[in-house]
């Protein structure tokens, strides 16, 4: 038995709580998964893992085993790393998951410079607005705009996201502009599928709360904000979104005295002892472009 891959698979195991998921991720078969825990487990006469046809569960030993042995795998990771970094350049594929909108209008302008800069660096992207799981998706870094619930993830703020409510001229003009948050009551609504349908604005040290009416819901604010243009209701959405429709007039600004939420754009990733090289330079990069931008992006 190669004791050490066996130790490689079981903390997989224990990590994703799956042996398919890890076989998965290991580039193994379930069996192959299976008979390197049992062979690791016959070596140290301890049960370590718990299966049933439903779930995994670690037993005591397990855990005493696992915490020491994740301890040892990320101390020979960052020694295998510091060797390879030392002696070839960023290199290999990074997984990144970004939000479909501000990803499409924000992080794909700037790729075709980062590959000119690091010409062996692979980018594999998602563009989703879904919350994947880093580790049991095996994503090496995501942006995330907005509250993070995982606290077990390192952060690095890159921007400010500020909001604007807004609709179209010909909109105003037959349904009138609200002064107030509490006139949208009145208004037909664009909403975002996968936000609270709540808009928080604030004024003079008072909080006011509105769940808009929604005539049409969309996963993509893109597309809410080409409805919003055409005249079909009064939307909130980010800056970047929409701020070509406020320059050429075909949208414009509302209830400008009443602040909306601030929203922060993260890069996060699992913490590590070690970033590889490759990871490392595309945060640096990412951190430098929105650092230059700061005070001059619709971000801010």
């Amino acid at each position: 038995m190669d004791q050490l891959s066996a130790i490689r698979v079981f903390c997989k195991v224990v990590e994703l709580q799956s042996f398919t998921k890890a076989a998965q991720q290991l580039d193994l078969s379930v069996a192959m998964v299976s008979k390197q825990v049992n062979l690791l487990e016959q070596h140290l006469d301890a049960r370590l893992l718990m299966r049933t046809t439903r779930r995994v569960s670690v037993t005591e030993a397990g855990h005493l085993y696992y915490e020491k042995c994740h301890a040892i795998l990320a101390e020979l990771e960052l020694a295998n790393a510091l060797i390879s970094e030392h002696s070839r350049r960023p290199s290999g594929r990074i997984r990144i998951s970004v939000p479909m909108d501000f990803g499409t209008l924000k992080v794909a302008p700037l790729l075709a410079d980062f590959n000119r800069r690091y010409p062996d660096i692979r980018l594999d992207l998602e563009y989703s607005d879904r919350l994947v799981a880093l580790v049991e998706e095996n994503f090496d870094l995501a942006l995330r705009i907005g509250t993070l619930a995982d606290s077990s993830l390192i952060a690095r703020p890159l921007a400010q996201v500020t909001m604007v409510t807004c609709a179209s001229p010909g909109y105003l003009a037959q349904h009138g502009t609200p002064t107030h948050p509490d006139h949208l009551a009145e208004h037909s609504c664009l909403l975002y599928t996968l936000s609270e349908p709540q808009w928080t604005y604030s004024h003079a040290g008072r909080t006011y709360h509105v769940r808009p009416k929604g005539i049409m819901r969309a996963n993509t604010g893109r597309a809410l904000a080409l409805a919003a243009s055409q005249g079909m209701g009064v939307i909130m959405q980010p800056h970047f979104i929409v701020d070509d429709y406020l320059d050429n007039g075909t949208l414009v600004p509302l209830l400008e005295r009443f602040k909306l939420p601030v929203l922060t754009l993260n890069l996060v990733y699992p913490h590590r002892h070690f970033l590889p090289s490759r990871v490392k330079c595309f945060v640096d990069y990412m951190e430098s472009c929105f650092r230059q931008a700061a005070g001059h992006s619709p971000t801010n």
